[in-house]
C-alpha cells in the first residue's frame, strides 16, 4: 500500500500541475488515495482525501452524478470503520439515492451500497434490516455478476451468518 501511495501522490502532483485542482482526474486520484489510507486503517487521512474528492466532484459534476455517489459511498465506508455509524448511514443513504435515480435498482454499484448498508445494520445487530439490504444486493449481484462471482458468494455467506445469529438471539 505504501508503494501505491507513492505512485498516487506522484500522479496527483502531475495532475495538479497540468490540470489544476478542480478536475475530475484530480478528484479520482484523491478518491484512490483515500481508499489506500482506508485500507491502511488511517481513517482520518482517508476522510481527508475522500472529502477532497467529494468537494471537487460536487463542484464539477453536481449532486446527481455516479461519481458523487461513489464518493458518498466511500465516505460511508470510512465513517463505518471509525464506528460513526449514524454518519456512515447518512453518506450511504446519499449514495443510494443517487445510484437508484441515476443507475437504477439493478446496477452493481447500487448493490454495493446496499451491501455496505447491510454490513452496517449487521454491526448494529439490526439483523432483519441487515437481511433486507443484503438480500436486495444479492439479487442484483446474481443477475448482473453471475452465481460464481466472489461478491455473490460473500453476500450469501453473510446472509447465512445472519440467519444463524438470529436463531441464537
Amino acid at each position: 500500500l505504501d508503494k501505491a501511495l507513492e505512485y498516487y501522490n506522484k500522479s496527483l502532483t502531475i495532475k495538479l500541475n497540468t490540470l489544476g485542482d478542480n478536475h475530475p482526474d484530480v478528484a479520482a486520484i484523491n478518491n484512490n488515495i483515500g481508499g489506500v489510507y482506508n485500507g491502511k486503517g488511517e481513517l482520518d487521512k482517508a476522510l481527508e482525501y475522500n472529502n477532497k474528492s467529494l468537494t471537487i466532484r460536487l463542484n464539477i459534476l453536481g449532486e446527481n452524478h455516479p461519481d458523487v455517489a461513489t464518493s458518498y459511498n466511500n465516505m460511508g465506508c470510512v465513517y463505518n470503520g471509525k464506528g460513526e455509524l449514524d454518519k456512515a448511514l447518512e453518506y450511504y443513504n446519499k449514495s443510494l439515492t443517487i445510484r437508484l435515480n441515476i443507475l437504477g435498482e439493478n446496477h452493481p454499484r447500487t448493490a454495493d451500497t446496499l451491501y455496505n448498508m447491510g454490513l452496517l445494520y449487521k454491526s448494529q445487530m439490526k439483523l432483519n434490516t441487515a437481511s433486507e439490504y443484503l438480500n436486495r444486493a444479492l439479487v442484483i449481484f446474481c443477475n448482473k455478476l453471475g452465481e460464481g462471482h466472489k461478491k455473490v458468494k460473500e453476500t450469501r455467506k453473510l446472509i447465512q451468518t445472519i440467519k444463524f445469529n438470529k436463531y441464537f438471539i
